[in-house]
């Protein structure tokens, strides 16, 4: 994520309303939603808030779903999401709009962001601490890194982390954005975290930027 836009995905319809959907309908509606999910999660994006209006027990049927039938989302890994249940309508990009403004929005951000950054530090911590992984901290390293094509034997990079300071140093904006870009062009997942979080310290600590490839 490079910024704070509302930006609207995909459209999963249930096709009827909920009190007439049977078990089955309700099943493949919830695979459809998991199978959007397990492409962003594979992007880098961790941190998942499902809104439901209140009253309604929608959110709490995906989570069941998932927690029954994708349990693997759910177990410490770097599969692993963060789920956050919020009260509010998200139905179309008007009511999102008006969401996104809430404060309870914004708590719920905070909350799943934190839970989020911690894994990231974990696995971090990991790969920091293993003698066989890659590291890059500089820009001249990385762009080097993503710009070449990769040989069947090697490993594309695993993660570019990157702190919300360094990405908004002018001096090193643009080319940021065009590693973040390219990453995610190649399927590498990137992440903007804020620098005063555990993770954005010790990212900021080898110099604001890093780059690691985990081995095989």
């Amino acid at each position: 994520m490079f910024s704070e836009i509302v930006r609207q995905d995909v459209i999963i319809k249930r096709n009827r309303k909920r009190k007439y959907q049977d078990n089955k309908q309700l099943y493949h509606f919830h695979e459809n939603i998991v199978d959007r999910l397990r492409i962003v999660t594979k992007e880098g994006l961790k941190s998942v808030l499902i809104a439901s209006p209140p009253k309604n027990a929608y959110s709490k049927e995906l989570l069941s779903h998932i927690t029954k039938h994708h349990s693997w989302m759910l177990k410490k890994g770097e599969n692993k999401a963060i789920f956050t249940e919020i009260v509010g309508s998200a139905n179309n990009l008007k009511a999102v709009l008006y969401l996104v403004r809430q404060e309870n929005f914004k708590e719920a951000v905070e909350e799943t962001s934190n839970q989020e950054t911690m894994l990231i530090l974990e696995d971090l911590n990991e790969v920091i601490n293993t003698s066989d992984s890659k590291i890059l901290y500089t820009l001249k390293e990385i762009e080097h890194e993503i710009d070449k094509k990769w040989k069947v034997s090697e490993n594309k990079p695993h993660y570019i982390i990157i702190t919300d300071e360094y990405l908004g140093t002018p001096k090193y904006r643009n080319r940021a954005h065009r590693i973040l870009q390219i990453a995610r062009n190649h399927g590498i997942k990137t992440k903007v975290v804020d620098v005063e979080t555990d993770t954005g310290i010790t990212v900021k600590g080898y110099g604001g930027l890093i780059c690691f490839t985990k081995k095989r």
